[in-house]
């Protein structure tokens, strides 16, 4: 699942490539078209002939301003944004894909098809399912707002970051990451932290969501529709030793997800 960094690179990667472009050409996948909410004749219709204005992200959405309409794109576990050229192949898993005026394109893929497509009026942006409850985003947000927030949430601290009302922008990995550098377990009740680890889990959600970025961006390879996140300290690393104490990293499974996390540094 694209989560903010991704998504944060991204945007600084689409910008300037569309920001003034306009759209020549729009095709649909007929056996994808359900994740449209749109029907996708009007989404040709529509996006046919308009200039690409701004892209942006809030959360884990991405946002394409369109000739005064917005393209708002959450892409779930399995979406994802490739910029090419028109006449590179088309994979299987594409949802659609935008021609522009200057030969390339930009295609939303997604392979286990539970991404969302909206296009929208700006005022229309509330009832987007997720918009209206995302807390402020997790790369910004500051620590007294954060620890005021953080105390309306009980429960286990992992789901307490991945809660889009809390803040938004991490999910699954980076939530393992971030509890990783605070030295907190994941299964840790809310109520448990103490001001000091509030403090502390603060500072590492901005430390680890901006080191991802940092690396992503320095990437010598990168290309919009992979996801290489092998800078990971602990997510995906499990039985493989902690780079912090060299204790052997432990991993729990539930509803399909893995939540990975080192038994001898994190409390």
């Amino acid at each position: 699942m694209p989560e903010l960094p991704e998504l944060e690179v991204l945007r600084e990667y689409l910008a300037p490539r569309l920001e003034g472009r306009t759209i020549s050409q729009v095709w649909t996948s007929p056996k994808l078209a359900f994740l449209l909410r749109t029907p996708p004749e009007e989404f040709a219709r529509q996006l046919t002939g308009g200039s690409f204005e701004r892209a942006w992200r809030r959360g884990k959405f991405m946002i394409f301003d369109i000739a005064g309409q917005q393209l708002v794109i959450n892409p779930m576990l399995g979406g994802r944004f490739q910029w090419t050229t028109a006449s590179e192949k088309v994979p299987a898993a594409t949802v659609f894909r935008l021609t522009l005026d200057d030969g390339n394109e930009l295609r939303f893929l997604d392979t286990v098809k539970m991404g969302r497509v909206y296009w929208v009026s700006p005022g229309a942006l509330p009832t987007i399912p997720g918009w209206a409850e995302l807390g402020p985003d997790a790369l910004t947000v500051e620590l007294p707002e954060f620890a005021q927030r953080i105390r309306r949430h009980p429960g286990e601290v992992k789901n307490l970051l991945r809660n889009q009302a809390f803040i938004s922008g991490v999910g699954n990995a980076y939530s393992d990451e971030i509890l990783h550098e605070a030295g907190i377990l994941p299964l840790r009740k809310r109520p448990t932290l103490k001001p000091d680890d509030v403090a502390r889990l603060h500072a590492a959600t901005r430390k680890v969501l901006q080191s991802a970025i940092d690396s992503i961006r320095a990437q010598p390879k990168y290309e919009s529709h992979k996801q290489d996140r092998s800078f990971m300290a602990v997510h995906g690393k499990a039985k493989e030793k902690c780079p912090r104490c060299g204790h052997r990293i432990s991993e729990l499974t539930a509803r399909g997800e893995n939540t990975d996390f080192c038994r001898g540094c994190q409390h």
